[in-house]
């Protein structure tokens, strides 16, 4: 019996200098999306969708470089939203752990936002998608099919328009606090809840 490969799962990845103004001083951390699309059986024996670490604890001044990648060939008939087969992961901020729908507006406001500004909040959610349809224009263009719509490569609310690969950059945390966010893709009963805290402390104790 020779030696045979059945599952070819080698991967290759980059490490890149750091960019102008971060030096050897700074710390820079990744934080990406583990597991696959499905339930706890269909995904055994690896995992659900998580973020990776779910539960990060750092420093300000300290660096994160938000990433991850989806995939387009997970087993058909694999429990999941969006477009059949794929994996996709945005990142919101919510109030706790306990909500399941992205912070208000107004919430955002009166409280410490992860992300400094607007823009920056729009393309974590949004995760580079263009030629979006509301929810309108998508009924009418799939004869008022809910499961059509759910499929549509412009149902940007499910992140079908988004590519598989996600670079946020590098982002500088510069201000303190413990911050709760959420992938709104895999966020229903079928799927256990993407979510993840960023806590911030003080750079001198």
């Amino acid at each position: 019996q020779f030696g045979r490969t059945f599952q070819d799962r080698s991967y290759r990845f980059h490490i890149r200098p750091r960019p102008t103004g971060v030096t050897s001083a700074n710390r820079i951390f990744n934080l990406n999306v583990r597991g696959k699309r499905g339930n706890i059986v269909q995904t055994y024996p690896a995992t659900e969708y998580d973020f990776a670490p779910d539960v990060f604890e750092g420093r300000v001044g300290d660096y994160i470089h938000f990433q991850w990648t989806g995939c387009d060939t997970n087993p058909a008939g694999n429990a999941g939203e969006g477009t059949d087969g794929t994996d996709r992961s945005n990142m919101v901020q919510i109030t706790s752990l306990t909500d399941s729908v992205p912070a208000t507006a107004a919430w955002l406001s009166s409280n410490t936002p992860l992300f400094d500004t607007p823009e920056l909040r729009l393309n974590f959610a949004m995760i580079g998608q263009t030629g979006c349809l509301t929810m309108a224009q998508l009924l009418a263009k799939n004869n008022n099919n809910a499961g059509a719509v759910e499929q549509d490569k412009q149902n940007c609310m499910k992140l079908n328009a988004a590519s598989p690969y996600f670079d946020g950059g590098l982002i500088r945390m510069n201000t303190t606090g413990t911050f709760y966010y959420m992938n709104t893709r895999n966020n229903n009963f079928s799927n256990r809840g993407q979510k993840g805290s960023i806590a911030i402390l003080p750079l001198l104790p």
